[in-house]
């Protein structure tokens, strides 16, 4: 069962990921164009506030990643999106297939 607290960091990981996918190309466009050395520095201003226009959260290192279940941050493992705790727990009971116990 999802938390609130869960819940909430899942919706605020979810805007994050929509305003980057929303602003990727024109940020991309307008560093290319921040960067060129085919502009005069007066076009290079306007291209730099522009730039500086755009949401801090609409970057790619404002990514995080959440456990499904726990809501939690740390420890996420990328392939299920789920917490080493939650991991453990659900292969054990033989929901996450591609898992296997390393034991020595």
């Amino acid at each position: 069962m999802i938390s609130v607290i869960a819940s909430t960091w899942i919706k605020k990981d979810y805007s994050i990921r929509k305003d980057y996918r929303k602003f990727e190309i024109k940020k991309i466009v307008l560093k290319s164009l921040l960067y060129s050395e085919i502009y005069p520095f007066l076009f290079k201003l306007i291209f730099d506030f522009y730039f500086k226009k755009f949401p801090f959260t609409s970057s790619i290192s404002k990514y995080r990643r959440y456990c499904m279940v726990l809501g939690n941050c740390r420890a996420v493992l990328q392939r299920f999106r789920l917490s080493r705790h939650c991991c453990k727990k659900y292969a054990t009971l033989g929901f996450c297939s591609g898992l296997r116990k390393a034991s020595f």
